[in-house]
């Protein structure tokens, strides 16, 4: 590429990371522990986001301190004519003056634009994570034929194209958006042994979070939007406790969604029966409470609270989408259900309830399935693909120095 010089072995990669919003949910959680994990002795790092506005709850409190941070406030997650183009030109003069090595965008929207803005600010190597695609699934057919067109066009810009599962790289294959060379599957990576030593304290017993004295619990740990599926998981609760009566639903998370599912709970008659816990920064010392996870999903990337539930020994039932077919052994730690199916649910959440050597059976091979999640193996994995986009690309800095003011 023009104006590529060598980089030199005593001098750091500059790479910036660029994700739409850090909003509560995986894609933040993902993008985070990245920036965080990375070697800094390596790597300098920089992350760009637009604001973090909404109910789910915001996550730039945990931004690692020494890594610089950029807010676009023009970058949002819908299209906006006049927005994209002031947070394009916001992008375009922090990649020319960064001097950027690499830019890894993160989710749709940063990624189509800020792929885009790469190419015109001539950074070297530019790499994609999706979190997951929306190419079907609760997207219309015009919705996802623009996003398909749009994404072929973005993948003739970008060095590499990391997938969270290998469903998810098959459909870019499959849908054609770019050849096989430009796909990794590198898995989302969670701190396994934090949920795998998590266990009930004090401050987390029933009576410390408001929950029901007794009864088996089904935990859901989601944001509150449309695609999480909450709202079967309600429908089915019905069904459930007419064969376990006790049995409720703990519901940890916000969003947009809260008092819509809060009314769907009392015409249900089911008030009582449901906990909103809301937004919770310890999910892993409030995962040993529950006797069974459902993530009742219309779509998933990968299903982080999938994994970490499984590395906790809990049983997890998902639905059958996705990357929660390649996280969830159906019948071994869980069981899969088709989306959007309250009576299979409802069926699969019983069958763990009602058989307490299946759960605990489920509970025991989950701890032993999740170490390729692992947050050391998702940091090896990025590193190797960073390392040898740059020996292939013989690069190092832009052919101006960054400058040392950030917009």
């Amino acid at each position: 590429m023009a104006g590529v010089s060598f980089l030199l072995q005593s001098e750091r990669v500059r790479v910036l990371h660029v994700i739409t919003r850090l909003i509560v949910g995986g894609a933040a959680e993902n993008t985070l522990l990245t920036v965080a994990r990375l070697n800094r002795a390596r790597y300098d790092i920089t992350l760009a986001s637009g604001p973090s506005d909404g109910p789910e709850g915001s996550m730039e409190d945990r931004i690692p301190g020494d890594v610089p941070f950029v807010r676009i406030p023009e970058l949002v997650r819908d299209p906006h004519p006049v927005k994209d183009v002031l947070a394009a030109f916001r992008l375009y003069a922090l990649m020319r003056r960064g001097g950027y090595h690499i830019v890894h965008t993160h989710t749709t929207k940063a990624g189509l634009l800020g792929r885009m803005v790469a190419r015109l600010a001539r950074v070297p190597i530019v790499v994609h994570t999706p979190h997951g695609h929306s190419f079907h699934d609760y997207l219309n057919a015009v919705e996802s034929g623009a996003l398909k067109c749009a994404e072929r066009w973005s993948a003739r810009w970008t060095n590499r194209v990391i997938c969270l599962t290998e469903i998810e790289r098959q459909d870019h294959l499959r849908f054609r958006i770019g050849p096989p060379e430009k796909f990794e599957v590198i898995h989302s990576g969670v701190d396994i042994d934090r949920f795998r030593q998590a266990c009930i304290t004090p401050a987390m017993t029933r009576q410390a979070l408001g929950l029901p004295p007794e009864g088996p619990l089904v935990g859901c740990v989601a944001r509150l939007v449309p695609v999480k599926g909450i709202h079967v998981l309600l429908e089915a609760l019905p069904l459930i406790r007419a064969v376990v009566p006790h049995a409720s639903v703990v519901l940890v998370g916000d969003g947009p969604l809260h008092d819509d599912l809060v009314r769907r709970t009392s015409a249900l008659g089911l008030d009582g029966a449901v906990t909103f816990l809301g937004l919770r920064r310890n999910v892993a010392e409030i995962m040993p409470l529950f006797d069974v996870v459902a993530v009742p999903s219309l779509s998933e990337g990968m299903g982080r609270v999938a994994v970490e539930a499984l590395a906790a020994g809990r049983p997890v039932i998902g639905t059958r989408v996705d990357g929660l077919q390649r996280v969830i052994a159906d019948g071994e730690t869980g069981f899969l259900v088709p989306p959007a199916d309250p009576g299979a649910l409802a069926r699969a959440v019983i069958r763990c309830l009602t058989d307490p050597g299946l759960s605990a059976a489920m509970s025991a091979k989950a701890r032993g399935e999740v170490d390729a999640y692992d947050i050391e193996q998702m940091i090896d994995k990025i590193t190797r693909v960073y390392d040898q986009l740059v020996q292939a690309a013989a690069v190092g800095a832009p052919s101006k120095e960054p400058t040392n003011t950030l917009p």
